[in-house]
């Protein structure tokens, strides 16, 4: 029995040092990581979207759902790719396969313009050329188009 209260402290004990550890590691990476994208330079290059995903927890039963949204770009140049953490509007705005100028900073998203591609529209078929007409009254010639004659002013063809 003695040997009990002397383990339960110290399992009590290494818990709470476990969970509070976990959370003081976790801290300090983010914080980390938030010094190295400050200490990074902007950068814009020629991406493409190589894919996208989201990811979703929570929602069970009367908890509310959490949606995370991420892209995945390629360098043109290089052909390196990255992943980063984009807004919902953003991810519903892209398709993979777009390409355009990527900013980050680091690991920080800052932005995507998609390039615009502008396909060109097809001239319009001139009409087809109509076979003449003649007048049903003067018996005169018309363009196929003409909705009356032009020697009298009928509006009869035959």
């Amino acid at each position: 029995m003695g040997l009990l209260f002397l383990l339960v402290p110290f399992f009590i004990g290494a818990v709470f040092l476990l969970v509070f550890g976990s959370i003081a590691v976790a801290i300090l990476r983010g914080f980390s990581q938030w010094i190295s994208n400050n200490a990074q330079p902007v950068q814009t290059l020629r991406a493409r979207v190589a894919t996208k995903r989201l990811q979703v927890s929570g929602g069970s039963g009367d908890s509310s759902a959490s949606t995370w949204y991420y892209a995945t770009f390629e360098n043109l140049e290089t052909g390196d790719r990255q992943e980063f953490q984009v807004n919902g509007t953003l991810y519903s705005g892209i398709a993979d396969g777009d390409t355009g100028r990527l900013t980050h900073q680091g690991t920080r998203f800052k932005g995507f313009e998609r390039e615009r591609v502008v396909t060109p529209q097809p001239a319009p078929e001139p009409p087809p050329d109509l076979p003449p007409k003649t007048c049903a009254y003067c018996a005169g010639p018309a363009p196929g188009d003409a909705l009356k004659c032009p020697s009298c002013g009928a509006a009869q063809f035959v």
